[in-house]
């Protein structure tokens, strides 16, 4: 039988620990959080990207991203054309 002090399962119970504080520490105690941001963005702050690929996580992540305040989705890119039209639909609405 092994009798190390600071064993496997030891270790990994901390780590959850620590892991656990700082993003309770993170969400809690940060002044300005996500949540908060403001709606209105300058012309100048804003983040236009284009996208290559508009599979399954593509749409996704397409449709995630340009929920965000001041991101604007300027291109997209697939070797099918119906996705294009998926690109469309999901940058329209």
């Amino acid at each position: 039988m092994n009798n190390d002090i600071f064993s496997r399962r030891k270790f990994l119970g901390l780590s959850a620990v620590a892991a656990g504080s700082l993003a309770t520490k993170t969400i809690w105690l940060d002044p300005d959080p996500l949540w908060a941001m403001p709606q209105a963005v300058a012309p100048s702050d804003r983040v236009r990207f284009g996208i290559i690929g508009i599979g399954m996580q593509g749409s996704g992540l397409l449709a995630n991203s340009i929920e965000l305040p001041g991101v604007e989705c300027v291109a997209a890119c697939d070797l099918y054309d119906g996705r294009h039209t998926l690109s469309k639909e999901i940058v329209n609405n």
